[in-house]
């Protein structure tokens, strides 16, 4: 139960991490380049496949 319980609340984190890296490539920051904000971009798309195969508990690699 305890496993089940640590599985989601990682998964829910990276989903955060996701999120923050998604929105950020929305809008243009005076801060961020043009390169780190791609590159944040693809950062997020490699943590979507790491929190999937963490919920399908890596039955499917």
């Amino acid at each position: 139960m305890k496993q089940k319980i640590r599985k989601h609340w990682e998964a829910l984190l990276i989903q955060l991490a996701i999120y923050i890296l998604l929105d950020r490539n929305i809008s243009r920051s005076a801060v961020v380049s043009r390169r780190d904000n791609n590159r944040m971009w693809g950062m997020s798309e490699e943590l979507e496949a790491i929190r999937n195969r963490i919920l399908d508990e890596y039955n499917n690699i």
